[in-house]
């Protein structure tokens, strides 16, 4: 969880700390006012607010990769700063590198005490989202500022790293205790024009004038091959994959992969393999070309000491649950089944029933109701998306907070199966205004004001609600999949539930049957929920999902 300090600002009483969340949303509201907010300066600005400098300020200038806290007057998508104190710097001697070169880093931290810190440097991510440079230093800090040095080597540009030329973001984080300091700097990697010549076949790979297709055997050991068809390195391994291969017979089951194609490249990304030719044995050991660095016999030694030994893990692999449709509308259905969702439900339909004493009536007033559920909650997740792709350099920190957020509320609903067995009432508070808006909007039979009523639920209601919703977030974000389409397919897994009981209660089901399978198993079901998200955040934490 990133907090940050506040070094100074100017008169700091007569500012007010505001964050760059409710700034962008809130423009209106902090106009002419003066403010101080946190983050990332580049080209001048912090996430769009352009960053000009006051007749009061008497500072220097602050480049790129300064992560600092600005005090100032709002005006028009801009701050007018008083005083610009930075938190944490990242530089390098230059903007632009080419491949193999020695890239200089330099990160300094300006700390409020003497204490003992974290600090990681990471940067350049393959195609399949596997970092090629990074470090992490335990050390002490000390009161004012700490500069501390690191040196890489720039990755080769090419086919076979599995790496373009390009503009790539080099990432610091700091962290001191309970506290997250996150900054990042641009950089751009330029290739200098290796041309591979030699290829290999996309439909085959031939040696000796013979080819192996892939193999699925029971009982057999599973090699991987990562491959692409214009990678030089590829062309010179394989001749040994393949004898290796054939040695063994049928106790090996073989499949290769061309990284180009959709299957290819969605499995070396679940694998995180470092480039490629890349070799994985039994889901969990990998051989990759720096392992052995063109050595055909030590690659050779490899492969059979793996095929041997294939349980053997070197920790490279990272299995982590894969995300798809069918299983996030799953878990929506499941949320769907809550006992504000019921409550609500229950209540809607018995003023209808006693209102206008007409079944379908209770049908299209859960109809509308449902599409505020599914819109609202569509709405703020494709908002929420955006904010957090715009964040490049706080992706490890939205992580926490999203495991902490979840956590909290997993707590919540476990205290509120106590609450309930205890009390009779459940601690998830709903106001007594939104019970009467909701009796007047169903006694006077108004679809549009349903739709309403249900938008309005789910921001009332959301962490009764929404918990999973944060989950959801998370994966969808960390993937590369059309985020939009999985949020409303959970949505959709959300609504179901509701519709297929006010359905059920349109066709004579009572709605006092709903309301007394819900307070009978509402407890258990807080109990579930909040367990099933304290486990969830537990797998987040140990990067399972």
């Amino acid at each position: 969880m990133a907090i940050f300090f506040v070094f100074g600002c100017i008169e700091s009483s007569t500012y007010k700390d505001v964050s760059l969340l409710d700034l962008i949303s809130n423009p209106d509201e902090f106009q002419q006012k003066q403010v101080c907010i946190s983050g990332v300066i580049e080209n001048n600005s912090i996430s769009g607010i352009q960053i000009c400098l006051s007749e009061n300020y008497s500072g220097t200038c602050q480049k790129n990769g300064v992560l600092a806290n600005i005090c100032g007057v709002y005006q028009n998508s801009s701050i007018e700063a008083d005083s610009i104190d930075p938190i944490l710097i990242i530089t390098t001697s230059r903007d632009v590198y080419y491949s193999n070169e020695t890239m200089e880093v330099r990160v300094e931290y300006s700390s409020l005490k003497d204490t003992d810190a974290l600090i990681k440097v990471s940067a350049i991510e393959n195609a399949f989202g596997q970092p090629f440079i990074g470090e992490t230093k335990k050390t002490k800090i000390y009161k004012g500022i700490n500069v501390f040095d690191f040196e890489f080597n720039t990755p080769s540009c090419g086919e076979c790293s599995a790496l373009d030329p390009g503009e790539y973001f080099l990432n610091a984080t700091i962290n001191i205790e309970s506290n997250s300091f996150e900054t990042y700097k641009k950089i751009i990697l330029e290739s200098e024009g290796n041309v591979t010549e030699n290829k290999v076949t996309d439909n085959d790979i031939l040696i000796n004038d013979s080819s192996i297709t892939n193999t699925t055997l029971a009982n057999a050991f599973l090699v991987e091959y990562f491959y692409d068809p214009a990678c030089q390195k590829c062309a010179k391994v394989y001749p040994v994959i393949d004898k290796i291969i054939r040695s063994h017979g049928d106790g090996v089951s073989f499949s290769k992969y061309n990284v180009k194609t959709d299957e290819g490249l969605e499995l070396a990304r679940k694998y995180k393999i470092p480039g490629i030719p890349s070799i994985v044995i039994n889901e969990k050991k990998l051989i990759a070309y720096d392992d052995y660095d063109g050595d055909v016999a030590e690659l050779e030694t490899l492969l059979n000491e793996a095929i041997a030994n294939p349980d053997q893990e070197n920790g490279e692999v990272h299995d982590r649950i894969i995300l798809s449709i069918p299983s996030v509308f799953v878990v929506g259905f499941l949320a769907g089944f809550n006992p504000c969702l019921l409550a609500i439900l229950a209540f809607i339909a018995s003023v209808t029933l006693a209102t206008t004493g007409k079944r379908r009536n209770v049908m299209l007033i859960v109809l509308m109701f449902s599409l505020g559920i599914f819109v609202t909650y569509l709405i703020v997740g494709i908002g929420l998306l955006q904010i957090i792709d715009q964040s490049a350099a706080l992706q490890s920190t939205i992580t926490n907070i999203i495991i902490i957020l979840i956590t909290l509320l997993g707590l919540w609903h476990i205290y509120d199966a106590y609450h309930i067995k205890k009390n009779t009432e459940s601690s998830f508070y709903t106001p007594k205004s939104f019970i009467r808006l909701t009796e007047n909007i169903t006694k006077n039979m108004s679809l549009p004001a349903a739709f309403f009523m249900g938008a309005l639920f789910s921001l009332i209601k959301a962490p009764c609600v929404g918990a999973v919703y944060f989950v959801i977030l998370d994966m969808v974000r960390s993937g590369d999949s059309a985020g939009i389409l999985y949020l409303a397919s959970y949505n959709l897994g959300v609504v179901l539930p509701v519709l297929i009981i006010g359905a059920a209660i349109a066709f004579g089901l009572n709605p006092e049957k709903v309301e007394e399978f819900r307070k009978n198993r509402r407890s258990a079901m807080r109990l579930f929920t909040g367990i099933t998200l304290i486990v969830i955040a537990v797998l987040m934490y140990m990067e399972i999902i």
